[in-house]
């Protein structure tokens, strides 16, 4: 590994003072945990449609990178279906938060969709309304991502086509016992295209370095802190499963 890399810089929260610390924890007990914010506040990082590049929100308004680097200190597999693929900035007809049990929006009893997801039709391939093959039901990976000055996580949502690239990234992090939040990684989008033509951005993952041992006893309070939080995020909506 180059000595380049290994000097690379963690995000600011993982390096602050303990009152700090403290403060940002009290911070996300009471505005966050308690329910104050909802699951639509938090900020989202997306591929942007059509190219190889992250559209990130600012206060300034949302700008483009090629890579964002980071931690990741929550990782979670779901669901998202929608009957009508062009439903926009909507919550989902069906969704799950760990690619096992599916929730149906606003369907009390109906068990057409929902329930066990690999028992559901939506979830077969060959089952997409395009005719491309894939599923109805996409599935979706969402990485709670702590980069730059951000005192708290910002939720990275990777398409379909960047699900496989990411879970073998995980793997071979577990193979050499780095825990996904012991690690500072940089995530590209590398140019791709689908089976009619239209460009997209698909997601590279690369390690950078391992945290210290301070900076990873602060990633773990983050990682507990997303545990208590990530039931009530949402799974996305209809342009983060697009790809």
């Amino acid at each position: 590994m180059s000595q380049e890399l290994v000097k690379v810089t963690a995000p600011k929260a993982l390096s602050i003072p303990p009152d700090e610390a403290a403060a940002v924890q009290e911070a996300f007990a009471i505005n966050i945990a308690s329910g104050t914010v909802s699951e639509f506040d938090l900020p989202r990082i997306k591929v942007m449609s059509g190219a190889a590049l992250w559209l990130i929100p600012s206060l300034e308004g949302d700008e483009t990178v090629p890579k964002i680097e980071g931690v990741i200190v929550f990782s979670r597999d779901a669901r998202v279906y929608y009957a009508s693929k062009d439903a926009g900035n909507v919550p989902p007809d069906c969704s799950s938060t760990d690619g096992i049990t599916g929730i149906v929006q606003g369907k009390p009893g109906d068990v057409k969709y929902g329930g066990a997801c690999q028992a559901c039709p939506m979830s077969r391939w060959d089952s997409a309304q395009d005719g491309g093959g894939g599923q109805a039901c996409k599935q979706v990976k969402q990485l709670f991502f702590l980069r730059g000055d951000s005192m708290f996580p910002e939720v990275v949502s990777l398409p379909p086509t960047s699900v496989k690239a990411a879970r073998q990234f995980l793997v071979k992090l577990t193979t050499q016992g780095i825990p996904y939040y012991g690690a500072l990684v940089a995530i590209e989008l590398e140019k791709a295209q689908n089976a009619a033509g239209k460009p997209y951005g698909r997601a590279s993952m690369k390690f950078l370095r391992r945290l210290s041992p301070d900076e990873q006893a602060r990633a773990v309070e983050f990682h507990q802190m997303c545990q208590q939080f990530a039931g009530r995020v949402h799974t996305g909506t209809a342009a983060d499963a697009a790809e």
